[in-house]
């Protein structure tokens, strides 16, 4: 009786309602993230914010958590579709040059060059199956179209994080001063992923300042924030010192939080001094939460975090040394890019001139990404990212909401 036709659209019915409410949504949408199914993730969050939006309800710090959780899953979500697309590149160019007898996989390899991003995101023709001097264009089409689908990501990313950042901003609290952080450092990660260095390194020193007022020098969080705003300076033209400065910091913390944590193996944990930086009762209780977790946890778990930090110090050592003996650059990464790739050309065009005998051509400027258009104006209260490429709207993206 229970199983009749009628009977079971009734529990369809009922089985779709529960899953369409804002608690479901959100849910799932931290399910998906987890299990890193971030294009899940963004649909998910997408459709929580549509139903927070419809209860009128778009500037509350419910609503700017939202939007932080859906600007991450779009970030995460971009960088995966990139790594693919990536990957899928590679793999073409490397066929086509097996087909053409143009070299080992080795020797593809070492021709490449890239600034910021992986090295699988450098661009080369998607669509290698066929001939390309029979359906080149339409491989160009789809290459574009497939390349445009991570960017859409990362500018619908900005545009959300950047509202969530002017909500936080607003609100005094401790709880919002953390989020705010969290905010400041994805805004970077999406500024880095599209090679605005400016603007990440705005918005990583911004997330610097916080995190040194919120969390103790053995924090990751301080370690993690330095590191990050390190890196991007090390790609920003004149700003060598600077990179320096911040590894040396993120490496202090990570030095910091190895003695902590022998102290704590040995039986001799000693709660440091609280530092001048952040006074405040919020930054105590956060640090006497952190020593309690490190003093609570079992010989295994400090012995495995201490492995853990040893390699990290290890790394960033290595990764100091390594700027303190770069000259200092006064070009940026771009203008490097065209000087080698023109310097490249002309050497080809050269060898080629003068011997009768055809050589291998390396297609060098399908590995230089391709320059953005001019900022969209930034609505009242939102910022706009330092030579960013106009954002599209997000009623053009599927579970996107109006506004960000």
């Amino acid at each position: 009786m229970s199983n009749t036709p009628t009977a079971t659209a009734t529990k369809d019915a009922s089985n779709d309602d529960s899953n369409n409410t804002l608690e479901s949504h959100i849910e799932l949408g931290k399910r998906a993230f987890a299990l890193r199914k971030y294009e899940e993730a963004v649909d998910h969050y997408g459709s929580a914010l549509e139903l927070k939006t419809a209860e009128g309800d778009d500037s509350s710090l419910e609503y700017a958590n939202l939007l932080f959780v859906y600007g991450k899953a779009l970030l995460e979500n971009g960088i995966s579709q990139s790594a693919v697309l990536g990957k899928e590149e590679a793999e073409s160019a490397l066929k086509k040059d097996d087909e053409a007898g143009q070299g080992s996989t080795s020797n593809a390899k070492s021709d490449r060059f890239h600034f910021g991003g992986d090295e699988d995101e450098e661009g080369v023709d998607l669509l290698g199956e066929a001939p390309i001097e029979e359906e080149g264009e339409e491989e160009d089409d789809g290459e574009d179209d497939l390349a445009a689908e991570p960017e859409d990501d990362f500018n619908a990313a900005w545009e959300v994080l950047d509202l969530a950042r002017a909500i936080f901003e607003k609100d005094d609290s401790h709880e919002s001063k953390l989020k705010l952080g969290d905010v400041y450092v994805a805004l970077g990660d999406v500024s880095l992923e599209t090679e605005k260095f400016d603007q990440a390194i705005t918005d990583f020193t911004a997330a610097v300042k916080l995190k040194m007022e919120l969390f103790p020098i053995y924090s990751r969080q301080i370690a993690e924030a330095h590191y990050k705003l390190s890196m991007t300076l090390d790609l920003t033209p004149g700003r060598l010192s600077d990179a320096i400065e911040h590894a040396a910091k993120a490496l202090e913390s990570v030095q910091a939080r190895l003695a902590i944590l022998r102290d704590a193996a040995g039986g001799n944990l000693v709660v440091p001094e609280a530092s001048s930086n952040g006074k405040g009762k919020g930054r105590a209780v956060l640090e006497d939460d952190l020593m309690k977790e490190i003093e609570s946890m079992s010989k295994e778990g400090l012995q495995s975090q201490i492995k853990e930090f040893e390699e990290l110090e290890t790394d960033l050592n290595l990764k100091l040394e390594d700027l303190k003996s770069t000259p200092e650059n006064k070009e940026s990464a771009p203008e490097q890019a065209e000087k080698e790739l023109a310097a490249a050309l002309n050497q080809k065009a050269t060898v080629g001139a003068s011997s009768a005998t055809p050589l291998p051509v390396n297609d060098l400027t399908s590995m230089v990404r391709k320059k953005k258009a001019p900022p969209a104006t930034a609505e009242t209260g939102k910022r706009k990212a330092q030579e960013s490429p106009e954002r599209p709207s997000q009623e053009k993206k599927k579970s996107r909401v109006d506004e960000e």
